[in-house]
């Protein structure tokens, strides 16, 4: 075997792995039988990425040239600096870095899929497995525990994951994205992700997650507009109205919605969130540091001990008090240059994957909406899933704006031949 196809094998086997994590994110962990080890999409990805860093070194000396991306595969510069600036936060001594491990890890996995979906058929291909493997989660909790279905009590959806508030997150942003097939697809597929959808949906509605039913919600909301599906929207908030009103767990979740004080969780929260908008005051520019062992620490200097909550449950209050101002306004301009490059090659209805584009902009309204009460970066599997939404978004808007520059072209092309037919003299 010669070194280029040795090295093509190796580059075949990196993008198997990647694949496999992107699985797994619909799959959730599966657990060893034999002892604690398991495999999860977060395992799965970061040693993949030790994989396909060796490949590249390979590729480097073979070329005698480093190239991480090319210009087709280009990092967004937000993206760029609002990694530089979460590593600025825990300068100059790095120490309570044990998130930063995580959300390095992360961002590579970006890297990796623009590196390796760059082609059309790859990044379909991740669009699919993103909105449609999700069912797998659903079928493998309900089998574990079918006691879920019970509505006359609140046992909250949440295996294989580590809190509910996990999967109803992934969910708010899965469901936009299996829609959008739904609607972009014909036959099987269809049939496929409608399937999907109503499997996530019964489980979103079982994690008795209040921002991730706001966010499916305001996602929704945007979908039918955009689309001109407000009778189909009507039917589904009717459908969650009747809920609502009649199956009694669902009314205790909604009730405190409206008087947030009479849930002991909130009011935490509150307290937590409070206490942190008073330490961003204190450290304006760069924060506290990145992670929760930072937030904590200077919580603890405040006097206030963070002991029924991990984090303050808002991504932008958690943000601000440990990257500073710079951090979040690096992170409102990545999500929203990523709702904007979904956005914008979609409001043209005869656009080329038009649904798909209004499904990724929907999956981000969904996250920056359930961000206001949870924090996407402290778990594997939302985390994982951030940064593949971000891939996602730039490798369809890239191979979009390609489709409309060729159609552009052909028109122009047909245009001027039109005007030197023999016809127009």
């Amino acid at each position: 075997m010669t070194v280029n196809k040795f090295i093509a094998r190796w580059g075949q086997c990196v993008y198997v792995g990647l694949c496999v994590s992107i699985v797994m994110l619909g799959v959730g962990r599966i657990e060893s039988p034999w002892g604690r080890a398991s495999v999860s999409a977060w395992s799965v990805s970061r040693t993949t990425f030790f994989i396909w860093l060796l490949w590249k070194v390979l590729i480097a000396v073979r070329d005698r040239q480093l190239a991480l991306a090319s210009r087709r595969q280009s990092i967004p510069l937000s993206l760029l600096l609002f990694f530089i600036l979460v590593t600025l936060s825990l300068l100059p001594d790095f120490h309570g870095a044990s998130d930063y491990r995580y959300f390095f890890f992360a961002s590579m996995h970006f890297l990796m899929l623009m590196d390796l979906c760059a082609n059309e058929k790859r990044a379909r291909l991740l669009l699919l497995t993103l909105g449609l493997a999700p069912a797998i989660l659903v079928v493998r909790g309900l089998l574990h525990e079918p006691m879920l279905l019970d509505i006359t009590q609140m046992r909250r959806f949440g295996y294989p994951s580590d809190h509910p508030n996990i999967v109803g997150y992934l969910f708010s942003m899965t469901l936009p994205l299996g829609l959008a097939i739904a609607l972009g697809e014909k036959g099987l597929l269809r049939v496929l992700a409608l399937i999907s959808c109503c499997a996530q949906l019964l489980a979103l509605a079982l994690t008795y997650s209040r921002g991730s039913w706001l966010g499916w919600a305001v996602s929704m909301i945007f979908l039918a507009i955009t689309m001109k599906r407000r009778k189909e929207l009507a039917v589904i908030m009717i459908l969650a109205a009747l809920a609502a009103g009649f199956v009694v767990p669902l009314q205790g979740r909604f009730v405190t919605l409206f008087s947030p004080r009479s849930d002991l969780s909130i009011t935490d929260r509150l307290q937590v969130i409070d206490a942190a908008l008073n330490l961003a005051l204190a450290n304006p520019v760069l924060g506290v540091g990145y992670g929760r062992d930072r937030l904590r620490e200077g919580l603890r200097e405040s006097r206030l001990e963070m002991r029924r909550i991990a984090h303050t449950h808002n991504i932008y209050v958690e943000l601000l008090a440990t990257t500073g101002l710079l951090g979040l306004g690096a992170f409102l301009w990545l999500i929203c240059g990523a709702f904007y490059q979904a956005l914008r090659h979609s409001i043209n209805r005869e656009a080329p994957n038009r649904p798909a584009q209004l499904g990724i902009a929907a999956a981000w309204i969904a996250f920056a909406v359930t961000g206001l009460g949870d924090v996407p970066f402290y778990h594997h599997e939302t985390r994982i899933f951030f940064f593949s939404l971000v891939a996602l978004t730039y490798l369809y808007a890239r191979d979009a704006s390609t489709e409309v520059s060729t159609i552009r072209r052909s028109r122009m092309e047909r245009s001027a031949g039109d005007r030197n037919s023999p016809n127009c003299r």
